[in-house]
């Protein structure tokens, strides 16, 4: 009997892929906006503020959207996807905080990045990684030996 692949409710990386796909599609696309004030270069250590209070240039704001496209395609997709955007998601927006943390006020911050943005990106990426490595085991461990069950299945065909 095959496993039904988990509702967007059901499977909390699903559900988290598309919130923060959404929060990120929003900061970055608005961002955008407030990223050309100014005339600020696309790889840049200035920027415009986004709500007042963070600091954004185009390329942070194309790194938001970017994830935000992969994390919506993949929230509505499979839960094993959704787990593994999520662990890259969390890992790239940890790095960035990581960058931002080490290089915010120095001519190698490329991304604007300010403590604002590098306690968001910090916040969201955590989450995204505890979620995908904590979240979801029984969703995942069912899909998994379905999709064994059915390979094992396939190949008993082929060479019975």
């Amino acid at each position: 009997m095959a496993v039904k692949e988990p509702g967007i409710t059901a499977s909390p990386n699903r559900g988290l892929a598309l919130t923060v796909g959404a929060i990120l599609a929003l900061w970055g696309i608005l961002g955008f906006f407030f990223a050309g004030e100014g005339g600020h270069a696309f790889f840049g250590n200035d920027g415009g503020y986004l709500w007042g209070v963070f600091l954004v240039n185009p390329a942070l704001c194309l790194v938001w959207t970017l994830l935000a496209a992969a994390m919506l395609i993949g929230g509505l997709g499979t839960t094993i996807g959704s787990r593994n955007l999520n662990l890259v998601a969390g890992v790239v927006l940890l790095v960035l905080a990581l960058y931002g943390f080490l290089f915010m006020n120095t001519s190698a911050n490329v991304f604007a990045l300010n403590t604002v943005d590098n306690g968001f990106n910090a916040i969201v990426g955590f989450v995204l990684l505890v979620t995908a490595l904590a979240a979801d085991r029984e969703n995942l461990r069912a899909l998994r030996a379905d999709r064994d069950n059915l390979d094992a299945l396939r190949a008993e065909a082929t060479h019975g």
